[in-house]
Formats: structure tokens, C-alpha cells, sequence
């Protein structure tokens, strides 16, 4: 079988074909305990990512299999990973996904959630960005009617059932994801770590944080800004996918297929099936700032 590519050298993936795979999928827990992580290149299993010397010398490991440097970027710095995470680098996607974070057997880890939740208020924050032809709270309010101001009740429950809209958004995502994975591979494969695929599209939802942009600059057509998000995780979702399955054919598509059309659906229903349109949410202050200078 060529998909996940455990027909050639890729084994360091979710899922395991043979017996000996299989194995080392089951024993993955105490070998990342060990330090046994992968190759970022290939995939393949390595005892270490490097070796200390005495005093404060390291050598990086090389992959027997491929005879790349196992992981280059123990030596690399937050901001180099977070660019290369930007390019879609599989190579950043292997390195976060199963050599930074902590092996979980089942489940995802606390980081994990930390930053799907982060993802999750950045998202509710740009539906009350997502109309167009409004005036931003810069040119209606002075910077002085801000000291004090919070927000009103109602501005806050909006913001709570946006959370819980984004929130049912990235569960329906992440079911959909893991239940066409389970009808491509249940079959073909013993052992298949879903788990990771979920952890796979909160990394590559990453891409959520540039809606902060939206809080420092002003922009005359907001939903372009979001339009261009979305299709940067979009994409993003696709080249962890791809990671999380070994595969560069159709398998990583349809996964994404599945997941983004649940979401869309889910969207319509409730942007255009029951009408709600998102008002200012926490900048309601602009409604304040209507009658304050009218």
C-alpha cells in the first residue's frame, strides 16, 4: 500500500499496515518517552534529534533512511518555525505535530485546546467585523469616550452564541474530518490515529490570528481580509491533512472536503436559512458614538 506512504519509507505516521508497523505505532508512547521521534523529511522513526557532547556542543541526527538531518529545527527559533508554518512546510508540520508536542495516545493535549479556543475567539471576533460599507469606531468616536467604557449585556451574549457558533463549527469540522478518514482507511489499516488528525486542523488553524489584524488597522472591505483567512487555513488545513495521512494523492482532499462543507453548511443555515446578521458586537460603542456626535 502506497498510502501514508508505508510502502516505502514513510511509518511515522498515524496509522501502521504491517505488523511491524503496527508495533511501533503501539510502543510509539514509551519511545517518544525515550526521545524516539521522526524524521521530519521522511517520516520515519529516529531514536534522537541530537546528540550532546560535553560542555555545550550538539551534533544533529541524521535519518538513516533518507540520510537527511532528522529534525533541523531543535536549532531553529519559534519565529523560523512559525514562517515556515506560513509557506506550508511539511517539514514545520512534522516537527510541531509529533516531535514538540508531547505523544498523546488518545485525546489532545491542554496546548492543544489552548489553541483552538484562542482560534475560536479570533473567529467570533471577525463575524462582527464581516459587514461591509460600515464606519469604523475610529472615525465616530474620540479616543476619550473610550476611557471607561464597557460593553453593554447585550454586546456580550452576542459575542457568548458567536463563540458557540465558532466553537459547533470547529467540532462539526473535525467530525466530519475523522469520520471520512474511518471510510477511507478502517479497512486498509489496524491502527489509526485519529486523534491526531483533530490535533493536525487545530495546528493548521493557526492562520486565525491574523484577524487581529483587524483590530489595529481599518479596512474598507473587511470581508476581503476574511475571505483571504479563510483560504489561507484552507490551504493550511490541507498540507497538515497531508502530513497527518503520508499521502499526496485524493485521500487528503476528500478529508478537507468533508470537513469544509459541513462547516459551510452549517454557516448557511445560519447566516441565510435564519437570517442573523452579526451587529457590532463588542464595538457597540459606535451606536453610542451615533447619537453622541448627531
Amino acid at each position: 500500500s502506497e498510502a501514508f506512504g508505508l510502502g516505502k519509507r514513510q511509518t511515522g505516521g498515524p496509522c501502521s499496515g504491517t505488523r511491524r508497523e503496527e508495533r511501533r505505532v503501539q510502543e510509539r508512547g514509551d519511545e517518544h518517552e525515550e526521545g524516539n521521534m521522526i524524521c521530519v523529511e521522511c517520516g520515519q522513526p529516529v531514536n534522537d534529534l541530537h546528540h550532546q557532547f560535553r560542555g555545550a556542543g550538539i551534533r544533529l541526527t541524521r535519518c538513516e533512511y533518507c540520510g537527511c538531518v532528522a529534525d533541523k529545527y531543535v536549532e531553529h527559533e519559534l519565529v523560523i518555525i512559525f514562517l515556515d508554518l506560513v509557506l506550508h512546510k511539511p517539514q514545520a508540520y512534522r516537527h510541531v505535530l509529533f516531535n514538540r508536542s508531547e505523544y498523546c495516545d488518545a485525546g489532545i493535549s491542554s496546548r492543544d485546546a489552548q489553541l483552538a479556543f484562542f482560534a475560536v475567539i479570533l473567529e467570533a471576533y471577525s463575524h462582527t467585523q464581516s459587514r461591509d460599507n460600515h464606519n469604523s469606531w475610529a472615525e465616530l468616536a474620540q479616543s476619550s469616550a473610550w476611557r471607561g467604557y464597557t460593553p453593554p449585556p447585550e454586546a456580550w451574549k452576542e459575542y457568548a452564541l458567536l463563540l458557540l457558533f465558532c466553537l459547533a463549527k470547529l467540532c462539526i469540522f473535525c467530525i466530519l474530518s475523522v469520520t471520512a478518514a474511518f471510510v477511507l482507511f478502517q479497512r486498509k489499516y489496524p491502527i489509526i490515529k485519529y486523534n491526531y488528525l483533530v490535533k493536525s486542523i487545530i495546528l493548521s488553524n493557526f492562520g486565525r490570528c491574523f484577524c487581529v489584524l483587524m483590530m489595529i488597522w481599518d479596512y474598507d472591505s473587511p470581508r476581503f481580509l476574511l475571505t483571504m483567512i479563510n483560504l489561507f487555513v484552507f490551504s493550511s488545513n490541507f498540507v497538515a491533512i497531508q502530513v497527518w495521512t503520508g499521502s499526496t494523492r485524493m485521500a487528503p482532499f476528500f478529508i478537507l472536503l468533508a470537513g469544509w462543507s459541513a462547516r459551510l453548511l452549517l454557516e448557511t443555515y445560519v447566516f441565510t436559512g435564519l437570517g442573523y446578521k452579526p451587529t457590532a458586537g463588542l464595538l457597540s460603542l459606535r451606536n453610542d458614538t451615533d447619537i453622541m456626535f448627531s
